[in-house]
């Protein structure tokens, strides 16, 4: 009896481990089923996802620029060239205030005469006056602010600086006079001048050349009286005497 009681409880404890095993393999089996059914309803969702961000609209990025800045250039001021004289005359003008250059042209001149001519004859120490007529051959207006001024050789007794009368405009001409006194010693001389511009630039040179002599002596009749033995009345006699003249 008790080993029947024995096998019986062997057997009911192989029964309940049976059932055991069975029941945990069920268990485990149920596990597996779960996970897989994650594993699929997550790739469903990443397909799903995959799929919908496919079919909608690719976002295009834009770069916002800065505006361009529109260059303007500056406008290209070329300078006046200007001539060989001045650009403005001296005293017409504010020294403090800038000026503008002003083409004016080239100064040019060119004798024409002169009063009285080369190798006039003068007695020392006399006072005469010479008159030059000049032309201006240049491009430039002559203002009265040009002058003729005294360079080399014999200055007698003139002024240092002599202006123009008047203005000269190109292919007219003037005539500026300059007083002298002859030099106290006989002999030829000369007086060079200088034609000047407002800028103190001379362009011309010309000049005058006198002789200087002294006086020479002439007969001329004086009056004289002739007493005769006729008790007329006397008769003068002309009779030359020395006198001088220049």
């Amino acid at each position: 009896m008790i080993i029947l009681r024995n096998k019986s409880k062997i057997l009911l404890f192989v029964l309940i481990m049976l059932a055991a095993t069975l029941s945990a393999c069920n268990s485990q089996s149920t596990e597996v089923d779960i996970n897989v059914q994650r594993t699929g309803f997550a790739q469903t969702a990443d397909a799903q996802g995959t799929m919908t961000a496919a079919a909608l609209p690719t976002a295009t990025a834009t770069q916002t620029l800065p505006p361009t800045a529109t260059f303007t250039p500056t406008q290209e001021i070329t300078p006046t060239p200007t001539g060989s004289t001045t650009d403005s005359e001296p005293g017409n003008g504010d020294p403090t205030s800038t000026t503008t250059s002003v083409v004016v042209g080239t100064d040019a001149a060119r004798w024409m005469s002169n009063d009285p001519p080369d190798k006039t004859n003068f007695s020392p120490g006399e006072e005469f006056t010479v008159t030059w007529t000049l032309e201006n051959v240049g491009t430039s207006s002559w203002s009265t602010n040009y002058y003729i001024q005294f360079s080399s050789g014999e200055q007698m007794d003139a002024e240092e600086k002599v202006f123009v009368p008047y203005p000269v405009a190109p292919n007219t001409n003037v005539q500026i006079s300059v007083a002298f006194i002859a030099p106290a010693e006989v002999g030829e001389y000369q007086s060079s001048w200088k034609l000047t511009n407002a800028k103190d630039a001379a362009f011309y040179d010309f000049y005058i050349i006198i002789d200087v002599v002294e006086q020479t002596e002439t007969e001329q009749p004086s009056p004289t009286t002739t007493v005769t033995s006729d008790t007329s009345t006397p008769t003068v006699t002309a009779t030359p005497t020395a006198t001088t003249e220049p």
